[in-house]
């Protein structure tokens, strides 16, 4: 673990300091950031295309009822009421049954044939089942509906999670680039210690005529670049702390100090490339999509065909009333079963909409073909960018030790008359790029597992998109 401590603060008013690792300030963005609660509400949103395709298969009620007066063949007034109620459903096999309730009543003024009911009532009760046999088999509208619906789901949770990653992406490089900042200052402020050491020693022997003032201006020269290089740093990481203040919700007056946790992960290219392909939302998107396009050519082969139902029925029929000779009330079943069919001369657009459909398909096909050759080309660039820096990190170590030892025994050398100024002020220079670059890659190593977290799906949980 490199702990990146922040000497920084000491050249800064003081403020309250907090240590935070990279997961911590994921997870505070996570439960803040605005943009994540924004991806929550589309993710909900998406989930009720569900609700709305199975509602399909619900019972629909209707009810009609009116009065009327108007004027008979015969020329006699006459008063009528209707009432009417209708239950239908649709089940996952496309068919349809429906339950049908008619009432209506009739009063003419005068009867001018004794025969005739007057007044009338009449009352019928139907059952009727339609049974797609070409158009609407297997009720595509519903079953590809529920498909469709699946694939705009994962389209909107593929594209928000998309979008995360990158702000995570960028908080991660934020992160990384404030924690090399102040490890930059860290190197300086010993660098300033090492050379102001450097200066009073040469300023001691300068006053002694031990020296010469091209010794002395070259130390101090050291001295001076070294607190202008660190001044410059603190005006750098002030904006990084500020910016990562505002992603994290922190008040601009905390002092953010990264911790930096170095966490090495066995790097198997099959595995990493096979976890990659599951949980890249790029894929996901257009997986989706491909799935999408499935759907709506299997919607818009069934559109295309011809459209043959058989509708099978039974009802039952009640007449009752007054006639001259007196009341009567007739009962009687009702049944049958007839063919209804459609078919559109003109093809062509029907041609055009498959045709729409397959191209989308081929489109998204070569699309997941090209984002897998480039996570291959990304996951293979990664591993080696990993496996290159763990060996330069261990030879950087050596030559940090090295050049340390150099600066020591060169500065009781020049105690002694047998090194000068030049040595010491290159020794010091080598010593700071030795010590920066150690820091520096370090914390590059840990920003490269960071990106290969964000690719295997492990820097953060997408299921905090699923809830609100």
């Amino acid at each position: 673990m490199l702990f990146v401590s922040g000497v920084a603060t000491t050249y800064v008013s003081a403020r309250e300091s907090k240590v935070l690792n990279l997961d911590d300030v994921v997870s505070k963005i996570l439960k803040q950031y605005p943009s994540i609660q924004v991806a929550r509400l589309a993710v909900e949103q998406a989930r009720q295309e569900f609700s709305k395709i199975e509602s399909q298969l619900g019972w629909v009620f209707s009810a009609q009822s009116g009065v009327s007066r108007d004027i008979s063949s015969f020329f006699i007034p006459r008063e009528r009421f209707d009432a009417g109620v209708n239950f239908s459903s649709i089940n996952k096999s496309g068919s349809s049954i429906e339950l049908a309730g008619n009432y209506s009543y009739e009063k003419s003024d005068t009867s001018i044939i004794p025969s005739l009911i007057n007044p009338s009532e009449r009352t019928n009760l139907d059952l009727n089942y339609r049974i797609p046999l070409a158009q609407g088999e297997d009720n595509p509208a519903y079953n590809e509906g529920l498909k469709l619906a699946r694939a705009t789901y994962e389209q909107t949770l593929a594209d928000r999670i998309s979008q995360t990653d990158i702000l995570i992406s960028q908080t991660a490089n934020l992160f990384y680039d404030t924690a090399a900042t102040i490890a930059r200052i860290d190197d300086a402020n010993a660098s300033i210690k090492r050379s102001l050491r450097l200066l009073k020693y040469v300023e001691k022997n300068k006053s002694l005529g031990l020296v010469e003032k091209k010794d002395f201006l070259d130390a101090n020269a050291l001295y001076i670049n070294r607190i202008a290089e660190r001044d410059n740093l603190l005006v750098i990481w002030s904006k990084q702390r500020s910016e990562l203040n505002r992603l994290i919700g922190f008040k601009p007056n905390i002092e953010l100090m990264p911790e930096i946790k170095l966490v090495k992960k066995k790097l198997d290219r099959n595995t990493i490339l096979a976890r990659v392909y599951k949980i890249s939302p790029l894929l996901r998107f257009q997986d989706a999509l491909l799935k999408q396009a499935e759907s709506e050519i299997s919607l818009a082969v069934d559109a295309k065909r011809d459209q043959l139902d058989l509708i099978l029925s039974v009802g039952a029929r009640n007449t009752s009333g007054d006639t001259v000779t007196g009341s009567i009330s007739d009962d009687e079943w009702a049944g049958g079963a007839r063919l209804e069919y459609q078919f559109s001369f003109d093809q062509r657009g029907f041609d055009a909409d498959l045709y729409q459909k397959v191209l989308q398909k081929e489109s998204a096909e070569q699309e997941i073909n090209r984002i897998k050759t480039e996570i291959n080309y990304d996951v293979d660039s990664l591993m080696e960018q990993i496996q290159r820096s763990e060996t330069s990190i261990k030879s950087i170590k050596k030559r940090l030790a090295i050049e340390k030892e150099k600066v020591i025994e060169a500065f009781e050398r020049y105690k002694t008359g047998r090194s000068n100024t030049d040595e010491l002020i290159n020794n010091e220079n080598s010593l700071f790029t030795s010590s920066l670059l150690y820091k520096t890659r370090k914390i590059e190593l840990s920003r490269m597992y960071s990106e290969l977290d964000l690719m295997l799906g492990e820097l953060w949980d997408s299921k905090v998109l699923l809830s609100r």
